[in-house]
């Protein structure tokens, strides 16, 4: 009988922003020198330490949204060059496009919906035909992708809405569809306790 070590297909990492340091770098060269992990997966993509999200008014007082890609670029060229596969999950909320103020963690990242899904959704497909433009389609394509983290514990999804949760992602898998049509996308990634069954079910 054949051994498949599933322990090598993913690791955990805390929230992206944390790449951007040197100390992180060499940590994560050291690891993957050691045990060769295919994929690697953390919190905070889209959190305002990453600085992707851009809403302002401009001097006439109109509403303008840019999308900053200068340290995701850097975390992925990272990534990559460790020989990583980003596993990509879609979070937590910029702070310019929430619906409310409760956080998660020391750095606060967001955790209730999105104010607009149409907006939310426009954050999602730029970002992948960014990541396409830069590593190629068929590349990321072949990157996995999930709608937010453990939304069954309140502190990650606020109130641990099911139906708000299940917006979010009909929203998201649109968006990543409209953007990498071969790209998977699931969710949700529940933690186990008792409403965890719940959540499989429904």
């Amino acid at each position: 009988v054949s051994f498949n070590n599933n322990a090598s297909f993913c690791v955990g990492t805390g929230r992206m922003g944390l790449a951007l340091q040197k100390e992180y770098h060499d940590q994560l060269f050291m690891a993957q020198e050691l045990c060769h992990f295919k994929h690697i997966r953390g919190h905070g993509l889209f959190s305002d330490d990453m600085a992707i999200y851009q809403y302002y008014k401009d001097p006439e007082g109109n509403e303008r949204i840019s999308y900053n890609f200068t340290y995701l670029d850097r975390v992925m060229d990272d990534y990559r060059a460790a020989g990583l596969k980003p596993f990509l999950e879609l979070g937590f909320m910029p702070e310019k496009m929430a619906s409310g103020t409760q956080t998660i963690f020391y750095w606060k990242g967001n955790t209730t919906p999105p104010a607009d899904h149409q907006r939310w959704a426009e954050l999602i497909k730029a970002t992948l035909r960014h990541l396409a433009e830069r590593y190629g389609e068929e590349e990321v394509s072949t990157w996995p992708c999930e709608v937010w983290n453990e939304p069954n514990l309140p502190g990650f999804w606020q109130y641990a809405d099911e139906a708000a949760y299940h917006q979010l992602y009909k929203t998201s898998v649109l968006a990543v569809k409209e953007a990498l049509p071969e790209m998977r996308v699931g969710g949700p990634a529940i933690c186990g306790g008792s409403t965890s069954l719940d959540w499989v079910r429904n």
